[in-house]
């Protein structure tokens, strides 16, 4: 194994009290109600809702309410990026260990693939002291609309890292991610985010293909270990 792959919310970020915060509060302000409990994860579930902002127009139609695109990623962006990343993003707490990172960066070539813009990412990174061990960023821009379960983003990596898809992982935690993961042929590895049962989401993630799930990112580590001397 030469590189490793991760996605970010869920695996290294968690976004419980960001993102699905600012899908729900998006939600109320178009609909008047917040969605039922469960709906967002079963949109996530049920793939090709990557993109939050897409999943947020998508609950608000379910609710029988048309609203423009741009309207919802504006009220979106405000609640989550805020006017200078003051909103929720600066609220989010790590779900890895800097130390784990510190590890793997050690160990193998690292690259973040994310849907979210390059300069959130970039600045969540910054944020924790994680750039200089993430060298490797491709996210929605550089994506090109080709977003996971697309894998362009992840061969996108590879190539910038020059590692064969064969010698690599792709650590992710949506059932995306793992579609994204065994199209571009690496190794997909589901990570359960936090606030999630491990025994259902992992069987969510073992379904759409994911090789092995762990409960944390701090894990991989060990994973990707015991996976070298299995050759795998």
């Amino acid at each position: 194994m030469k590189a490793l792959l991760l996605d970010m919310d869920g695996v290294l970020v968690d976004v419980r009290g960001s993102f699905r915060r600012a899908i729900a509060e998006t939600v109320r302000h178009f609909t008047g109600a917040e969605p039922a409990p469960g709906a967002v994860q079963a949109k996530k579930d049920q793939g090709g809702f990557n993109n939050d902002w897409v999943l947020s127009q998508s609950l608000i139609q379910d609710a029988g309410h048309e609203v423009d695109f741009e309207a919802v990623k504006a009220r979106f962006n405000g609640l989550y990026r805020g006017r200078d990343f003051d909103g929720l993003i600066a609220t989010e707490p790590a779900a890895i260990r800097t130390e784990t990172l510190e590890e793997l960066a050690g160990r193998y070539r690292l690259a973040l693939v994310t849907g979210r813009p390059e300069g959130d990412a970039q600045w969540t990174l910054e944020r924790f002291g994680w750039d200089a061990l993430v060298p490797v960023v491709v996210g929605m821009g550089r994506q090109s609309g080709r977003e996971k379960p697309d894998p362009y983003g992840l061969e996108l990596a590879l190539a910038e890292l020059e590692v064969d898809a064969r010698d690599a992982a792709f650590a992710g935690d949506t059932v995306d991610d793992m579609a994204a993961a065994t199209a571009a042929g690496c190794v997909a590895i589901g990570v359960v985010p936090p606030g999630h049962a491990l025994d259902a989401h992992g069987r969510t993630l073992m379904t759409a293909g994911a090789r092995v799930v762990l409960s944390t990112g701090d894990a991989l580590p060990a994973l990707l270990a015991t996976l070298e001397r299995e050759g795998a």
